[in-house]
């Protein structure tokens, strides 16, 4: 990684510009050549520095105003089908394994279900949990803190 990697990794940080050719914008920021824009987000990419390349949307702007933390105790037997289902449900974003060290908290599944309010997300969950036999827990967002607090708050 060289400079221009750095400087290129620190301009996409900021976000894609939104127009029709945002590489161009980049490259003439960057003062290189829009192919070797993409050759260098590729070799990143082989390279293992970034995992892919897309789109980050926050829910709320495309009208998911709910989200919602569900924790499921999944038998370990089980972990890798139902953790497999899961991840490939469009509107769960995030889908982990966890340990359970705690005795009293036995949820080894945790996933993160937007969608358009929270009768929607219960119904969902309601219907996952029949499908698959399994216990779980509701832990709804009640504030967004890394987009809402300023650094000086965070501290």
């Amino acid at each position: 990684m060289d400079e221009i990697d750095i400087k290129l990794l620190t301009a996409l940080k900021k976000g894609i510009p939104l127009s029709t050719s945002p590489f161009s914008e980049i490259a003439a920021e960057l003062k290189i050549s829009v192919e070797e824009v993409i050759e260098r987000l590729n070799q990143l990419k082989k390279d293992k520095i970034i995992r892919r390349f897309g789109a980050s949307i926050k829910p709320s702007s495309i009208g998911l105003s709910a989200n919602v933390l569900v924790t499921w105790k999944v038998p370990e037997s089980r972990v890798q089908e139902v953790g497999k289902y899961l991840s490939e449900i469009k509107e769960i974003s995030h889908c982990y394994e966890r340990t359970t060290d705690n005795p009293n908290w036995t949820y080894n599944i945790y996933t993160v279900l937007h969608a358009q309010n929270r009768s929607v997300i219960e119904q969902m969950v309601s219907e996952l949990s029949a499908k698959w036999g399994l216990e779980y827990q509701l832990l709804y967002s009640t504030k967004d803190l890394k987009h809402s607090l300023t650094s000086k708050e965070m501290i």
